[in-house]
Formats: structure tokens, sequence, C-alpha cells
């Protein structure tokens, strides 16, 4: 009998499949955490731009709602209080319902060739009983969003 030296011992197996797995799986965490962060970003982004809207037209709705026309006239853009007199206004507002509350379901920033405008639409409720979705059209002046299209 021949002498027959042992077997060398089997190579190392390699896990690619493991190491491909980890790869793609933090490539994946990476991506989903990236998402949120942005999807975040994007969001207080958007919150930020149309916040001072619907604050503006809550405040002028407000203003028409606790009858305070003074105040809302003042909150009209330059070229819409051009048009008619405080004493106007109040005389328009006066020939229309009694607004007895609101609600600013929704609110739009536009910029369009450089030229920034907003909408924002408020549904009033009336003593009488009645209701409507009225939209605001606004633009900014001296940084302010001012009503100026559609007052009341």
């Amino acid at each position: 009998m021949g002498y027959f030296p042992p077997s060398p011992p089997p190579p190392p197996k390699k896990n690619t499949t493991r190491t491909v797995l980890i790869i793609v799986g933090a490539v994946l965490a990476l991506c989903c955490c990236g998402a949120v962060v942005g999807g975040f970003a994007l969001f207080k982004t958007a919150k930020n731009a149309v916040g001072p809207v619907q604050d503006s037209a809550d405040a002028f709705v407000s203003d028409l709602e606790s009858g305070n026309t003074a105040a809302a006239y003042a909150s009209l853009c330059p070229q819409a209080r051009s048009a008619f007199t405080a004493a106007q206004f109040d005389q328009i507002v006066g020939t229309r319902p009694k607004i007895t509350s609101h609600d600013i379901v929704s609110a739009f920033v536009r910029n369009i060739n450089g030229k920034t405008t907003a909408s924002a639409d408020a549904q009033l409720r009336y003593a009488d009983g009645s209701s409507e979705t009225h939209t605001l059209v606004m633009v900014k002046d001296s940084g302010t969003w001012r009503v100026c299209g559609n007052p009341y």
C-alpha cells in the first residue's frame, strides 16, 4: 500500500451573493432616506410659499365676516383700491349676504415669466344658509400678499 498525502483543504467559499445583497440593501436604504428627506424639504418649501397666501386670504375674509370693511379694504392691492373708494367698497359689501363662517380650502402660488401670483379658494357660509366657494386672486405688493381680484 502506498502512502497518499492528505488532500488539501477545499478553497474558501466566496460569498459574492451575500456581498451583492448587502450593497443593494444599503443603496436602497440610502435612496429611501433621500426620498424622505427630499419629500420633507419639498413639503416645507411648498408650505412656506402657500402659507402667507392662506394667511392673507383668511385675514381678508375674517375682516369681511366681522364687518371690518376698512381693514378688508386696506388689504386690497393698489389696483383694486384705485378702482373704488373705501365708501364704495363698504357699500358693495353691504349689498352682499353676511358671511357667518369660512374656511380657506386651498391656495396656489404661480410664477410665470418672473411674475408671481396666487389664488386662494374660500368656502363662504352666509347668514341665509347658503354657501359658495369663492376664489380670491392675489398679488404680492411690497412683500405682502393682497387680494387683487374677485374681492368678495
